[in-house]
């Protein structure tokens, strides 16, 4: 090779030796020195569970496992094989005499006093012939049923001794969504389980009880939860564990308990007459839709409306009418039925409150005098063509009295609904075929020609909904009213 080629390899060979130091310095840069970052907790959460050590400890000695035994009957057949087919049963199930059997069931307890007073769920002992405590150091109590309330699912019950440890009833109206809180009780059979999370929401309507406005909790809660304490981390019982829902019968994080203001008050009334006494105002009342807010022209879907006063109830004795919105309590705002059914039934009859009513955009009060439930009168709830439906999605009809006997209907005035056609006005307003329509925006409609015109002068006036006041049949025959607002934008 001639020298000038010698030259150029090694021309070649030192470049590619400088250019790999250079770009080697940039590609691999000197690390820095890294100073471990210092660990930083959430003001809420506790620091190394030691919040949730110190709170197991001090409230699961009060919890109690209880096991209730109901007697059920079952009406044996000459083929049912439980048992061998010529033994004792056998002529009892030829000739279909009915057998009792025992089935027991598992829940949770928390106690409430040194003498033993227990608080559980309504459920978990309803209908028990016998009711088993086992406490946290593994002793059994025969348990006696001091109350049930049914309308709440609460219970007290108690067993015989002294000097037990027992929690103490928080006050439910400070807590707040996203607080710490642990769960307490027998999950599927597990004893004195413990589980933590955090509050998710209030004030939860579940249509399980009348009177309960629900926490609801991620805290796992299973089967054999219901009646175990929902505590905060000063170990205070802040709610009962009551019910879940799930989609598979095991926890999915969205579980419920009965608020510990609640259960101060029925658990008192149980405490001392064994039963709960609630008060009762007369009226049928339900929630707000948006639709009802712009038919009533409110400001808010905050209040209750009434649709129905019970005729010689409390509220008709002073003045309380259909389509008043109510939305305070003594001052105290209310933020839907369920709140306002829940206030006046912890009300001691024979109280007078002062209501805050919206009647025809106006804000007016009524102090009434709160009756008893239970008392004379609070059951008072008690071939034409079809009409074009006028975009409403439904087909009415004049109702009378022919009509009514062909349909069996204990009405036989106003405008009854034959169909209803789904995903339409009628049915988002929650209209049900048979229902019978006898006021449109307050004005009586006795027929199908009425009930036009009042819909037709509602749209020519710019009107986006109208309220209608609707008589219903309940399954035993009954009749109630409701209210409900149909849209008239489509």
């Amino acid at each position: 090779m001639k020298r000038s080629g010698w030259f150029i390899v090694a021309a070649l060979i030192v470049g590619f030796l400088i250019g790999g130091w250079f770009f080697g310095g940039i590609g691999t840069p000197t690390k820095p020195s890294i100073t471990s970052p210092q660990t930083v907790f959430a003001s809420s959460v506790p620091v190394n569970n030691l919040s949730f050590v110190d709170t197991a400890k001090k409230v699961t000695p009060a919890v109690v496992k209880i096991i209730s035994t109901v007697e059920i009957t079952q009406q044996l057949t000459p083929f049912s094989f439980n048992d061998d087919f010529f033994g004792d049963n056998f002529w009892k199930r030829f000739f279909g005499v009915p057998q009792k059997r025992r089935v027991q069931g598992l829940g949770s307890g928390f106690l409430i006093s040194q003498d033993g007073y227990i608080v559980t769920n309504n459920h978990v002992v309803e209908k028990a012939t016998k009711v088993e405590v086992y406490t946290y150091d593994g002793t059994r109590y025969k348990a006696k049923i001091i109350g049930r309330d049914p309308k709440t699912d609460l219970a007290l019950i108690k067993i015989k001794g002294k000097n037990f440890q027992f929690l103490n009833l928080g006050d439910s109206s400070k807590v707040q969504v996203g607080e710490w809180v642990l769960a307490i009780g027998n999950p599927l059979g597990t004893e004195f389980t413990v589980t933590a999370g955090i509050i998710s929401a209030k004030g939860r309507q579940l249509g399980i009880a009348d009177y309960a406005d629900y926490i609801q909790t991620d805290a796992a809660i299973n089967k054999g939860n219901s009646g175990g304490p929902l505590v905060n981390l000063k170990g205070e019982v802040i709610g009962v564990n009551s019910a879940i829902l799930t989609p598979n019968e095991g926890s999915v994080g969205i579980g419920f308990a009965i608020p510990s203001n609640l259960v101060k008050v029925i658990i008192s009334e149980l405490k001392t007459t064994g039963k709960v006494i609630r008060g009762w105002l007369g009226v049928i009342i339900q929630d707000i839709s948006p639709e009802d807010k712009d038919a009533l022209g409110l400001k808010s879907t905050r209040g209750a409306i009434v649709s129905q006063v019970s005729p010689g109830g409390p509220a008709d004795k002073y003045g309380i009418k259909p389509y008043d919105v109510i939305v305070s309590v003594n001052g105290k705002k209310i933020k839907n039925s369920t709140e306002l059914k829940v206030i006046i039934g912890a009300t001691k009859p024979g109280t007078f409150v002062t209501l805050g009513i919206i009647r025809e955009g106006k804000l007016i009060t009524k102090r009434v005098k709160i009756g008893k439930l239970g008392e004379k009168g609070e059951k008072n709830n008690s071939s034409p063509a079809n009409v074009e439906d006028l975009n409403l999605g439904m087909n009415l009809i004049t109702l009378n009295k022919r009509i009514a006997d062909n349909y069996n209907l204990p009405v036989s005035k106003g405008v009854l609904v034959v169909s209803v056609k789904p995903y339409s006005p009628a049915d988002d307003a929650g209209i049900l075929r048979g229902d019978i329509i006898t006021e449109v925006n307050r004005v009586r409609v006795l027929n199908v020609a009425q009930f036009k015109r009042v819909i037709t002068k509602a749209k020519s006036m710019g009107k986006r909904a109208v309220i209608l006041k609707i008589k219903r049949i309940a399954r035993d025959g009954s009749v109630y009213e409701i209210l409900r607002s149909i849209s008239l934008s489509q």
